[in-house]
């Protein structure tokens, strides 16, 4: 049997057309060991889940993640967005997507947003002292998930490691061999 070649065939290009596409999309077979479910989703924007460190990851830069999705963890009012040494050790974490989930009073871990230099935050430069004040005091998670994609993650493209995989820092030097 011989497939059609749907790029080549002029009624679905029509078709895309008429939808004001231009891009093709992709497909991912749902795994529910991979993949968020709706219930799932839903959960995470109204009260969070608490879930053990195990099931978490975090993404290449650095950044957290369920499944297929980005997630932020609270820990007594502190927000975090990303894998940095204040991310509590504990067994179970309450992780979310929402402020709802989350706690409105909360407020941002500034050491995440050093490791993922959001907008420019950079501790390490005095000068930019009133400038990161500024980048707390405005951070918001709407703004953020339009920055770092909530939803959905590709697996396949996305590298998901697990937290407490030791993170090395890239090295570039001679070995010797005898």
């Amino acid at each position: 049997m011989k497939l059609i070649d749907f790029l080549n065939f002029e009624p679905f290009n029509r078709m895309r057309a008429q939808m004001g596409t231009e891009q093709l999309g992709q497909f991912e077979l749902f795994d529910p060991l991979l993949h968020l479910t709706g219930d799932e989703r839903s959960v995470l924007v109204r009260t969070g889940l608490q879930l053990p460190r195990t099931a978490l990851g975090r993404l290449l830069d650095h950044s957290l993640c369920y499944k297929n999705s980005r997630i932020a963890v609270l820990d007594d009012e502190v927000m975090h967005v990303a894998m940095c040494e204040r991310l509590p050790d504990k067994h179970l974490l309450m992780v979310g997507t929402d402020l709802r989930a989350l706690g409105k009073s909360s407020v941002v871990c500034s050491d995440c947003l050093q490791i993922l230099n959001y907008q420019g935050y950079d501790e390490h430069k005095a000068r930019k002292e009133r400038y990161n004040q500024q980048v707390i005091e405005r951070f918001s998670l709407v703004a953020f998930w339009s920055d770092y994609t909530l939803y959905p993650l590709n697996r396949g493209r996305e590298k998901v490691k697990p937290l407490d995989q030791t993170i090395v820092p890239e090295k570039r030097s001679v070995v010797e061999l005898s």
